[in-house]
């Protein structure tokens, strides 16, 4: 449609067809994105109104309720016993799942990933700021069994640019997985526990880093968070060498989970 020809009338029915689809984040989303869109295009004078400026949260998904649901190591064995078995679990997205839990990234940044910014030989993820949600950059260590994951998925990746790139044709072309693919893909093994989603595996990282014995502010600074505060402010340290830690130590529960180890964590040691 023409700008000028969309009124209230297309915003409401849009926002309701998502809504109706189990989708009410993606509704939320979608109207802040047009109340900006359209408030671009009267700054451009493309338009004079802008047609979803009457529109609240309450006429798109509603109020967004903060989640609380994390995998404890008994769930986390049985995901990864599930993505085993399951049929048509495929090798990709088995990784896929294992390196958003160990790396504590989030799912745009692990999906959209090019090999570029990959160095496996230093065992490092450089990501840059354009691609991360704050806008600030970070070097993320890479625990060993992340690198051997990567390696595989470099093979099997067939020369693309990209980590994971498209498995077929899409409607927009994009070289990666689409960012369904995984919530899709999940539903072959989430049946066996109470439910959760892709962007629960942060939380569930944080949660078992800190139960790891990992201080607070470098938990934080492994999900790319920022320092609350006057610490925010004036340290600018970014923790690598505890992060890579951390990370290690996390990465050591991760794949004892996966092998079905009842493993017995000794803490990290808290520096004075």
């Amino acid at each position: 449609m023409d700008a000028k020809e969309v009124n209230p009338r297309h915003i409401d029915e849009l926002l309701k067809s998502v809504a109706a689809r189990g989708a009410p984040t993606v509704a939320n989303d979608l109207l802040r994105w047009l109340k900006r869109i359209f408030d671009f295009g009267i700054k451009c004078r493309y338009v004079q109104s802008n047609p979803a400026s009457a529109f609240d949260i309450s006429d798109a998904g509603g109020e967004e309720l903060s989640r609380d649901r994390w995998l404890t190591r008994d769930e986390l064995t049985a995901v990864f016993e599930a993505m085993r078995t399951a049929k048509g679990f495929s090798r990709e997205n088995e990784l896929a799942v294992k390196l958003l839990l160990m790396l504590a990234v989030r799912s745009s940044e692990l999906r959209e990933a090019p090999w570029a910014e990959l160095h496996l030989e230093a065992g490092l993820w450089h990501l840059p700021g354009a691609r991360t949600k704050t806008g600030a950059a970070i070097d993320i260590p890479l625990p060993a069994q992340a690198v051997e994951w990567l390696r595989e998925l470099h093979r099997l990746a067939c020369g693309s640019d990209y980590v994971f790139p498209a498995r077929k044709l899409q409607s927009r072309m994009l070289p990666y997985i689409h960012e369904g693919t995984l919530s899709t893909t999940l539903g072959k093994v989430k049946h066996c526990l109470p439910r959760f989603t892709v962007h629960d595996f942060r939380r569930t990282a944080r949660t078992h880093l800190e139960a790891l014995g990992t201080p607070p502010h470098i938990a934080e600074r492994c999900l790319n968070h920022k320092l609350r505060g006057v610490e925010g402010i004036y340290n600018r340290h970014d923790y690598f060498e505890e992060r890579r830690a951390a990370l290690k130590a996390w990465a050591q529960l991760l794949t004892a989970l996966g092998q079905g180890e009842r493993f017995n964590v000794v803490p990290l040691q808290r520096s004075a």
